[in-house]
């Protein structure tokens, strides 16, 4: 989460990327770091007993979300991941 601060402060754009179940803490270390409105995108849990193949397919899967909270722009259809929950500026239109 620093990192995601320290680049958007720097005037490049990121997206944080966590599994569900960390979410509310993603959102309070965001507070804590005066930017409550980072671009977050929630992956479904767990990642840590993934095979490589398993973990590569779930980074691919989430890729058109990263883009498209970069951009500003919503997936295409088809390339939208109903599991990805997202939250931040410019991703869920809360400014």
């Amino acid at each position: 989460m620093c990192d995601l601060v320290h680049l958007e402060r720097r005037g490049i754009p990121a997206v944080g990327i966590a599994t569900t179940p960390f979410a509310d803490e993603a959102i309070e270390q965001a507070r804590l770091l005066a930017m409550p409105g980072c671009r977050m995108l929630y992956i479904p849990h767990p990642v840590q007993l993934l095979t490589a193949a398993e973990l590569a397919a779930r980074a691919d899967a989430v890729v058109p979300a990263v883009i498209a909270a970069l951009t500003g722009a919503s997936p295409r259809a088809g390339q939208a991941d109903p599991g990805i929950e997202r939250h931040g500026s410019d991703v869920d239109g809360d400014g």
